[in-house]
């Protein structure tokens, strides 16, 4: 069992490295994701300069990463607590991927995978909730994704507080989830704090966000 797990873990950081963003933006557009607008291989700088419907399915794929460790975990048979370190692990790959050197993304759709393969109805509720919220109300996608991480542990605890004994690893996870993310967005923060974070917009933008 031990080397199962070793084994999923390290197929689910492996995974979580495909770097689908910049996949699409080299096959479709021949085209550097890396060089364009923010320079993030993910689905928010994919919809600023090749529109929405890339954008789509470069978050659909982001999302099945995680989607695909957890759920993949437990069909081999793993623990529930390991099915969700392997969705952690999907998400670090995500961001520090093997392909691009240990550079990557931010995480969020990743996460957001194992947030509905894992989690009850009602985290994903206020998750979700919480991240149109505020990318509707501010038309800043980092706005919603940093509320939506800050969101995550707090939901977990409060829902599951009455299941702690068995639901810890799923409040650990969440936790570990959101600090990783905000890590992430550090430079987001900064702009943010700066008032110079872009606003999202269905065109097409060549513009530089850095």
């Amino acid at each position: 069992m031990a080397a199962r797990i070793a084994l999923w873990l390290a197929v689910s950081y492996v995974v979580g490295s495909i770097p689908f963003g910049l996949i699409f933006s080299l096959v479709l557009f021949r085209e550097d994701i890396r060089r364009m607008g923010s320079g993030n291989i993910g689905a928010t700088n994919v919809l600023r300069n090749f529109g929405p419907i890339p954008f789509v399915a470069v978050l659909a794929l982001d999302m099945g990463k995680g989607v695909a460790a957890v759920l993949g975990g437990r069909a081999l048979g793993l623990d529930p607590a390991w099915a969700l370190l392997a969705g952690l692990c999907s998400i670090a790959g995500h961001n520090w991927s093997v392909f691009l050197r240990f550079k990557g993304g931010k995480g969020i759709a990743t996460s957001g995978g194992v947030v509905l393969a894992a989690y009850p109805p009602q985290v994903i509720a206020v998750v979700l909730g919480v991240f149109l919220l505020g990318v509707l109300s501010t038309r800043i996608m980092s706005v919603g994704s940093l509320a939506a991480a800050i969101a995550f542990p707090l939901a977990s605890a409060v829902i599951m507080w009455g299941d702690r004994a068995s639901r810890w690893p799923h409040m650990a996870v969440a936790g570990v989830a959101a600090a990783l993310a905000i890590y992430r967005h550090r430079e987001n923060i900064r702009r943010l704090l700066e008032g110079r974070e872009p606003r999202i917009s269905l065109r097409r933008s060549r513009t530089s966000e850095r």
